[in-house]
């Protein structure tokens, strides 16, 4: 049976390499910027909330609204109940850039030089941070509901077509509520749980530059997926989303280094 789910798991990251690439990011940032304690909490924590709200909705529409995966490549790689692991895997790596955008966006321009990160623990972080997550899903959902196109597979489907090419408000919602509620589930356990106390790791000033290119790797990502499938009319509107998500988040951070 071990031996079966470690197969599986190896299925995935043979299936899809371009998330564990990510996740990659994520580990080699986090453990950076919070320590391996600190990464593994919001690893654990973001994957749960995740995946229970993958669960959830997938049988009562809350949060992303009324969905159902298709179960094809089950033999090949991980799935838990009716939920392919990659998939809630991604939120992990999604949330903890843009919970560390909006981190940036909130702490002092001089704190941030010293290489303190305030912002992490503010309680409005997470709504700033669900909004950045959010935004990504506008240019990820659309092209991954064409996975069929491309070598995603063919993965979800709604049960009638959404007003934003093909995907539905209620999605978006569920983003930002993932987001949001994985980011405060972190600010709880950093204030309750023992192992996740103790000093901080001073980062460089440009270690938030080095979080906006992955965050902006994962636009560029889909946005080239989007043009290989020649879908031309969702790659104009997906463009305009990322030059002008990219070009506010750099304008706010020029304006705060001059600050500084």
């Amino acid at each position: 049976m071990a031996a079966a789910g470690l197969s599986l798991l190896w299925g995935t990251v043979v299936h899809r390499p371009y998330v564990y690439a990510f996740f990659a990011c994520f580990l080699a940032f986090a453990g950076h910027q919070l320590g391996l304690r600190r990464t593994l909490t919001f690893a654990v924590s973001t994957w749960l909330i995740a995946f229970g709200c993958e669960f959830s909705s997938t049988r009562n529409g809350f949060p992303f609204g009324p969905y159902r995966y298709f179960d094809e490549t089950r033999t090949r790689e991980l799935w838990i109940a009716n939920v392919p692991f990659w998939d809630s895997l991604s939120f992990v790596f999604l949330s903890y850039f843009s919970f560390a955008l909006a981190a940036a966006l909130r702490s002092p321009p001089d704190a941030l030089a010293r290489g303190e990160w305030p912002g992490l623990r503010r309680p409005s972080t997470p709504l700033v941070g669900g909004l950045v997550m959010m935004l990504l899903d506008v240019v990820i959902d659309p092209v991954a509901l064409q996975g069929e196109k491309w070598f995603l597979g063919r993965v979800y489907e709604y049960p009638y077509r959404g007003f934003y090419f093909g995907v539905t408000a209620a999605n978006f919602a569920g983003w930002f509520f993932v987001g949001a509620a994985s980011q405060w589930a972190f600010q709880l356990a950093l204030r309750v749980l023992p192992w996740c106390a103790g000093p901080w790791r001073r980062v460089s000033p440009r270690f938030v530059w080095a979080v906006y290119a992955v965050y902006a790797g994962v636009f560029a990502f889909n946005l080239v997926v989007t043009l290989a499938i020649e879908d031309h009319a969702l790659a104009a509107a997906s463009g305009a989303v990322i030059a002008a998500t990219l070009a506010t988040l750099a304008w706010r951070f020029r304006a705060r280094s001059s600050l500084a």
